[in-house]
Parts: C-alpha cells; sequence; structure tokens
C-alpha cells in the first residue's frame, strides 16, 4: 500500500487479503475506486468521485458502482433531472439499451471512451445488426451528453462517427396493397391497422393509441381525432 493516499481515499486489506480502495468525503457516500493508485484509470476515477455527490452510495449488499465508469454514468443519468422528465414510454424505450450497455461495457472509464474504443468496442458485434448498432449508438450519445453536463468529459468522442447503413424499406406496391386486403376482410384487426397506418400518415407510437372513443361524427361524416403524442 502507499504510505500517503490523495485525499478522501481510503485503503485497507479485506479478508482475502486484497487491497480494497474507496472515495468517501466527510460523511458523504462512499464511492469504490481503483486500487492503482496515481494510474490513468485512478485519476479518472477520482476526479469523477469528487464531483459524484448524486450517485448512489457503495453498501454491502448492493452491486458498486466504480466512479467515472459507464455503470456510475447510467446512475447518475437515472438520477438527474433530464430523464425523469422524459414520457414513461420513452424511459420503457431507454431501458432495454441502457442495460445493454451497462452489462457489457459497464467497467470501461469515462475518460477512456474514443471514438475508436466507440467503434471497435461497443459497435463492432453489432456490425450485422445495423438497427440494433444505431439504437446503441443513440442511447449511448445521451449518456455522452449527460456526462459533459456533469463535467466528466469535456468532448463528445462520438463526433464523427457515421449512422449505420439501413436497409431500405420499399413501399408496397398497388397489387400487393390489393392482395392485403383481399387476404383481410374490413372488421379484422389485420384490415383496421393496415389502414390506420396507410391512410392516417400518423406515426407508429400515435396510431398504436387510436381508439373508437377518438371517432367523432359530424355533419353525417366521421372523423378520427388523436392528439400527438409528439408536438413540435
Amino acid at each position: 500500500m502507499p504510505r500517503k493516499c490523495p485525499p478522501f481515499v481510503e485503503l485497507w486489506r479485506d479478508r482475502h487479503g486484497k487491497v480494497r480502495c474507496y472515495f468517501r468525503k466527510e460523511r458523504g457516500p462512499r464511492f469504490a475506486l481503483p486500487n492503482t493508485i496515481g494510474s490513468d484509470e485512478f485519476k479518472a476515477a477520482y476526479e469523477a468521485a469528487l464531483l459524484a455527490g448524486q450517485l448512489a452510495p457503495v453498501r454491502e449488499g448492493y452491486s458498486r458502482a466504480v466512479a467515472g465508469t459507464l455503470n456510475a454514468l447510467v446512475i447518475s443519468y437515472k438520477q438527474s433531472v433530464a430523464y425523469k422528465g422524459i414520457r414513461e414510454t420513452t424511459k420503457a424505450g431507454y431501458t432495454s439499451r441502457i442495460e445493454t450497455l451497462r452489462t457489457v461495457h459497464g467497467h470501461r472509464t469515462i475518460a477512456g471512451l474514443s471514438r475508436e474504443r466507440i467503434i471497435t468496442g461497443i459497435l463492432q458485434p453489432y456490425a450485422d445488426r445495423p438497427g440494433a448498432a444505431l439504437s446503441i449508438l443513440k442511447m449511448l450519445r445521451v449518456l455522452i451528453r449527460h456526462a459533459i453536463n456533469i463535467g466528466w468529459l469535456k468532448h463528445d468522442p462520438s463526433l464523427g462517427i457515421k449512422r449505420p447503413k439501413m436497409n431500405r424499406i420499399r413501399s408496397w406496391t398497388e397489387d400487393e396493397i390489393e392482395t392485403y386486403r383481399q387476404r383481410w376482410a374490413l372488421g379484422a384487426k389485420q384490415r383496421t391497422a393496415f389502414e390506420l397506418f396507410l391512410n392516417t400518415g400518423q406515426r407508429r407510437s400515435d396510431v398504436v393509441r387510436m381508439a373508437s372513443s377518438h371517432i367523432t361524427a359530424e355533419n353525417k361524416s366521421r372523423w378520427c381525432s388523436k392528439r400527438q403524442a409528439k408536438r413540435f
């Protein structure tokens, strides 16, 4: 063990002889740090811990979030005003992507993120799934913006990374539309969904929320009135 630790750093050996390193300022929360004091990894985690008052404290029985890691950043983001202010449906969409990043890359330090590491370490496994790669990239950029806002990063390391090329989804031909209509008669839920998507011009998120209660009768005509979930 080093003779002198940085301010607020505690060191001790556990019953297995392993050196444990934590950051704790006064009586505040305790954060796990790498035990390689003086290394770049330790310096990044230590600086992050100084700014990490909003992170959950380390307690026995709870998973430890090493300060300065992607895991710690996810915890911080979920406690932020930005995250708490988004719609519940958006949060639900974020969940799988956030947890994928946390599970696979939670140990990575935020300070160590670079354009090359994002491309090869995070996006490369999705090379054959451009849609999934794009979703992960978008979610990572949300977290990176939060890291910049709280001072963990000074710039966006994902800048310059091109969006994965998506396979083009072609429009149906008139013959294909007619074939579908012949297969599903009016009144079938498949036909109802098809006509709503085809003729209303609404987003999928709005179409799935349409109900019979949105239909009104005016001047002997029937109208469907629905306020969009996203408005500009």
